[in-house]
């Protein structure tokens, strides 16, 4: 036992007895094209607020999401003005526009790097579904991804349908730094789209408060 430092602790917390360990705010971070956001996003961040306990959600909207070149995509500041509709009236949840803002392709590892840099005294939770977290191999710097955010992720009841196999292998993640929540919602953006385009109602399937613009512009599309 090394009773030098032990003594230097001592002599620390007898210099320094109203010295508290500061807490920092925990944020989570969920990022994805939106294109559009609908409830499964909500109940995910809701499931993930409920279980590690954050005190917010940061929505962050794809500005030129790599991964999905070549998709229906609806512009970035037409999915964001959706978004934040969408969000409106929800406590602890909002859209944040910096991969929008920045210029050139979209990367988790950048915006976790920018955000870390404003906000030290948080502590950031990235919320993925079970798909994403089997691809993160093939991110950028995923090891530097960990290092810079715990990892919520959002698995899918088996009932729920088929689960896929994965070509990779997920990440080794610290048990300490993974947090898994389950879900048992069958959206998707795409089956959105589509029902728009068949002239399908899709009340129940997107935030009710921005239902009406999703389906302008989507129409338009």
């Amino acid at each position: 036992m090394n009773f030098m430092k032990t003594e230097e602790k001592m002599t620390e917390n007898q210099e320094n007895p109203g010295k508290k360990r500061i807490r920092r705010k925990k944020i989570g971070i969920f990022g994805g094209s939106f294109n559009p956001v609908h409830n499964g996003h909500i109940r995910i961040a809701q499931e993930a607020m409920k279980a590690c306990r954050l005190s917010e959600v940061w929505f962050i909207p794809a500005g030129d999401p790599y991964m999905k070149a070549g998709t229906d995509m609806l512009a970035a500041e037409d999915r964001l003005r959706i978004l934040e509709q969408a969000l409106s009236g929800l406590p602890g949840f909002s859209a944040d526009p910096i991969e929008i803002l920045r210029e050139g392709e979209s990367y988790t590892v950048d915006t976790l790097e920018e955000l870390t840099e404003r906000h030290p005294d948080c502590r950031f939770f990235l919320i993925v579904g079970e798909d994403a977290f089997h691809q993160m191999p093939l991110w950028k710097s995923p090891e530097r991804i960990l290092k810079l955010a715990e990892l919520v992720v959002a698995g899918r009841d088996t009932e729920c349908g088929d689960v896929p196999d994965y070509d990779t292998e997920p990440l080794p993640v610290p048990e300490k730094r993974l947090h898994r929540i389950m879900t048992q919602i069958d959206i998707s953006s795409t089956k959105i789209r589509r029902m728009i385009r068949e002239g399908a109602c899709i009340r129940g399937l997107v935030p009710e408060q921005a239902e009406e613009l999703i389906i302008r512009y989507y129409s338009e599309q």
